[in-house]
Formats: C-alpha cells, sequence, structure tokens
C-alpha cells in the first residue's frame, strides 16, 4: 500500500483505497485482522487519526468490522460489498475526473480502453485467482 502526501488526494481517503484495493487482489481475506490504528498509523507514516478515520469509515460501508478487545477484520461478505447510492456517485464523479484528464493530455477513447482492459484483464485479475 503506498500513500502519497503529496497527491492532493486525502490521506484516509489513500488508505481506505488500498484496503480495498488490497481485499481484491486477494492480498486481504474475509477474516483477516488489519493492523491496529497505531501499528497502521507507524507503518505508513501517518498520524492514528488518519487511520482511525479510514477505519470508521470502511466499517460503515461494510467493508472492515471491529470487535472491542480483539481488533478491526477484513469482514466476511467484504469481497462481495456493493457500491450504495453515495458510493457510486463519488465514483462517477471520480471517474468523470479521470476520463477528462486522460483525454485532456491525448489520449483516445481506444486508448482509455485499452487501459481498463489491462487493467481488468491483466495482472489485477491474475491477483484476484
Amino acid at each position: 500500500m503506498n500513500i502519497n502526501p503529496t497527491s492532493g488526494r486525502p490521506l484516509y481517503e489513500q488508505l481506505m483505497f488500498g484496503i480495498k484495493q488490497d481485499i481484491l487482489l486477494g492480498i486481504l481475506q474475509p477474516g483477516d485482522k488489519l493492523p491496529s490504528v497505531r501499528e497502521m498509523a507507524q507503518q505508513q507514516l501517518v498520524n492514528p487519526n488518519t487511520v482511525a478515520k479510514a477505519y470508521k469509515a470502511l466499517e460503515g460501508q461494510g467493508v472492515i468490522d471491529t470487535v472491542l478487545g480483539r481488533g478491526t477484520f477484513v469482514a466476511e461478505d467484504s469481497s462481495d460489498f456493493g457500491p450504495d447510492r453515495q458510493q457510486m456517485n463519488q465514483f462517477k464523479r471520480q471517474l468523470n475526473d479521470l476520463l477528462t484528464e486522460g483525454m485532456y493530455i491525448g489520449l483516445s477513447r481506444q486508448e482509455i480502453a485499452d487501459l481498463m482492459n489491462e487493467w481488468y484483464g491483466g495482472t489485477h485479475e491474475a491477483n484476484r485467482k
């Protein structure tokens, strides 16, 4: 997981994305224990409040579960989580921004489609199996 403090994207969102990506890639499995807030903050060199915010948001989305006194775990049904309306709208805005930027820098529709197919059919798909 790579957290980039200069990316302009909030650190807690980067952390959320990294955890979701690790679940999709099969790096994290349902039931796996996540590092404590303090441990994750030390690993990622971020403030513990940033990790707590990310964990709280992921828990609200049903991606992770926190069990008092035991820790935070990947939810058993985390691989089946689907977008709610708010998540879908956020995704559409982000995708629109990326597509606009891609076309602005000169990518054709086909090149964008090829990049999507490369991501979906390439190493990401292989890691899911």
